[in-house]
């Protein structure tokens, strides 16, 4: 008798259910994400609670109903952040353009014609997938952009797909170095999110970022000196709804006058003034401080 797996359908139904929504109207996602939203938000709480922990711990200053009312606009944004990631899969390279303005990309030009290799660093601010596909549509050098699998194969791959589209080389941060050192032959931009909090057993640059101690990847500081190559981080702001404008900003290039472990902290103090000014459009939904400095020394 002939057995069937059903978690490999569930999986295979989650994949038409991404590949569906993507052909649809932006108009229409976003009512969908405001409707997960209210869902989420108000009626599971899902992560609710952790979310508002984190503001409050972030600005003690804030009454509830302000910590409240921020940590519905995280969710909110989110939620149209995620339906809007999930519409890169149809958008074109001209509506791209158009929802996202590049301030000032000649900064990049110039810098592959120095350096041949640009590092640039950005954070889980705004719509980063969107900044990932603006910059391989925009750019005539090649794009290598740093990211880590998801375990759902029926989300990971349709991601995968999308990122690519414009001709991102997707490359796994486990064991990345040798296709990096292959990549940075010819002029390109290596691309990575860098706030991520790494696991226990990673290698950590502790700092102070929103008054707190925070661990953070070392790997754009180590990318930079590796490549001897400048490092750029990239400022994403929200201008409305499926609208942001990115504006490129070098935070040192070679010769590195800094120490080791000062680049990650110029990198940290930007991501911390992006945050500062528009918190609602930062991730909050997950436990950035579980672990404690302490443990570590």
């Amino acid at each position: 008798m002939r057995q069937t797996n059903p978690g490999a359908h569930s999986e295979q139904w989650l994949t038409i259910l991404i590949r569906t929504l993507a052909r649809l109207p932006l108009p229409v996602l976003y009512f969908v994400a405001d409707t997960l939203f209210v869902l989420a938000f108000y009626m599971l709480r899902i992560q609710r609670k952790l979310v508002e922990n984190n503001l409050q711990s972030i600005f003690p200053g804030h009454s509830s109903g302000a910590i409240r009312r921020l940590a519905a606009s995280s969710h909110r944004n989110t939620a149209h952040m995620l339906l809007e990631s999930i519409k890169s899969g149809t958008l074109t390279a001209e509506e791209l353009a158009r929802r996202v303005d590049m301030e000032n990309p000649e900064l990049i030009d110039d810098l592959v014609k120095r350096y041949n290799t640009v590092i640039t660093v950005a954070a889980h601010h705004g719509n980063w997938e969107w900044m990932q596909l603006a910059c391989s549509s925009r750019f005539a050098v090649p794009l290598a952009a740093l990211y880590k699998p998801l375990n759902r194969p029926a989300i990971d791959i349709p991601l995968q797909e999308t990122r690519s589209r414009f001709g991102s080389h997707l490359i796994k941060v486990k064991n990345a170095l040798p296709e990096l050192l292959e990549f940075a032959r010819q002029p390109g931009i290596i691309a990575l999110v860098a706030d991520q909090g790494p696991r226990p057993d990673e290698e950590k640059h502790w700092a102070k970022f929103l008054g707190r101690d925070t661990a953070f990847y070392p790997g754009a500081e180590q990318l930079a000196r590796l490549f001897k190559a400048p490092l750029v981080f990239i400022h994403m702001k929200r201008l409305r709804r499926g609208y942001y404008r990115i504006k490129f900003e070098v935070l040192t290039e070679p010769p590195y006058r800094q120490k080791m472990g000062e680049i990650m902290d110029i990198y940290i103090k930007a991501v911390e003034e992006q945050v500062l000014e528009a918190p609602q459009d930062w991730v909050w939904m997950y436990k950035r401080w579980k672990y404690r400095k302490s443990m570590y020394d």
